[in-house]
């Protein structure tokens, strides 16, 4: 019961904060527009999609390790090692594919917002399990938890999938950003509630 107040206070406002800043970061922000590319020709990529994509779900291009059913294992070995040459020497793309358009733009909020809550929220949990802390360590105690989480998030996808460093570079200063202003008010919000040391 003792944590269960600043539990949801975390979560509710440290959430409410990562929300607001999200919104700011991307509706009045430029930095990721910029960090995306355009086609040049859209209509034609996505009718190219449209007739080789079986279904809405996770692409690479190319997919070396899915083939036509009957294949013999000399064939299926050889069809491998072509896309990893393929892959090699491009164009490479990972890419989520759905053919039925985005999110409704009310729903994918809601559920932003849930998600930001439901963050802060392990967030506050994390931050009760310290000992003694003083306020600016617990805010940074939120900004390590973050660029933990953003290491572990961002950077395999820089390696593996070549997302660009631009692109890399923005969500992590999104990320950092958002979460030192929550850890603002998650470190207040257990200022009192902190585990004692022992």
């Amino acid at each position: 019961m003792r944590m269960q107040k600043p539990l949801i206070l975390g979560g509710l406002l440290g959430g409410l904060v990562l929300f607001a800043w999200g919104a700011i970061s991307y509706m009045a922000l430029p930095w990721h527009r910029m960090a995306l590319e355009k086609f040049t020709d859209e209509a034609v990529v996505a009718q190219t999609l449209t007739a080789n994509a079986s279904v809405s779900g996770m692409y690479i291009l190319p997919n070396p390790h899915k083939h036509e059913p009957g294949l013999t294992d000399a064939q299926r070995q050889a069809a491998e090692d072509d896309g990893m040459k393929r892959m090699m020497q491009g164009p490479f793309m990972f890419a989520s594919v759905s053919l039925g358009g985005t999110r409704d733009m009310g729903q994918a909020l809601l559920l932003n917002v849930l998600s930001d809550i439901l963050a802060a929220a392990l967030a506050t949990w994390l931050l009760l399990q310290t000992a003694n802390l003083s306020y600016w360590c617990r805010v940074g105690f939120v900004v390590v938890v973050a660029l933990t989480t953003g290491v572990v998030a961002h950077v395999p996808y820089r390696i593996w999938w070549r997302f660009s460093t631009s692109f890399t570079l923005v969500e992590f200063a999104d990320l950092l950003i958002g979460w030192t202003l929550a850890g603002l008010v998650l470190a207040k919000v257990t200022s009192v509630h902190s585990r004692p040391m022992t």
